[in-house]
């Protein structure tokens, strides 16, 4: 018999030139069964250590933590050759910086709605490819990543892209991926490649992340 599974657990770190941040999350499915039509509960916290240049405050250099979090429910279909998601719900996003930023927005406690969209091919198919894309409200925090690749018995390789920003920045990334489901219940995926976002921020560098996830 096929072992069906209803909750999935994930943790991740992901890491470039003047940020890093680790995160964890969950996603349960309220029929029991993740791999079927359904509703879903979402939830998932962040927290990113950074920093940047800039002229508005004394030496030059701000040192920032940001601590996120959104809970959210979705549904999900299974159709011909792909499945969708799709999350809403609230978000909460806070940024401590030293010195203080008169002219960064992002400063202090932001509230929010969160909305998510995941398209995916099966999990089995043997070529793979994913779309995922998220926004925030509570600093207008957007992130789109796409990915392609081949599944060759539980192991998909190929390579991604990255799209993300709010509104006092961004950052694009191009890069590759390899993920192990050979593993069941356990996944491991890790990425890896180019990262540009403005000179303040980092400007251009090498990226990685790494996630693990575990269904039960």
């Amino acid at each position: 018999p096929i072992k069906i599974y209803s909750t999935v657990l994930f943790g991740g770190f992901d890491v470039r030139t003047h940020s890093y941040y680790g995160y964890l999350g969950g996603v349960f499915a309220l029929n029991g069964n993740i791999a079927a039509d359904g509703f879903l509960l979402r939830g998932f916290v962040l927290y990113n250590p950074y920093d940047y240049t800039s002229t508005a405050v004394a030496g030059g250099v701000v040192d920032g933590k940001m601590t996120s979090a959104n809970a959210m429910i979705g549904y999900q279909k299974y159709f011909q050759g792909f499945v969708a998601r799709f999350y809403a719900g609230a978000e909460y996003e806070g940024h401590r910086l030293s010195p203080s930023n008169p002219f960064d927005s992002n400063e202090g406690d932001h509230y929010g709605v969160h909305l998510r969209g995941d398209l995916e091919t099966p999990y089995l198919s043997q070529l793979y490819g994913s779309l995922l894309a998220s926004y925030g409200s509570a600093t207008q925090r957007w992130w789109v990543r796409g990915r392609g690749g081949y599944n060759y018995q539980g192991i998909i390789f190929g390579p991604e892209g990255v799209l993300t920003g709010n509104r006092v920045t961004n950052e694009q990334r191009v890069g590759g991926f390899l993920t192990v489901r050979s593993w069941a219940p356990f996944e491991v995926s890790i990425s890896g490649g180019y990262s540009h976002t403005v000179d303040t921020r980092g400007g251009a560098s090498a990226y990685g992340t790494l996630e693990l996830s575990y269904a039960f």
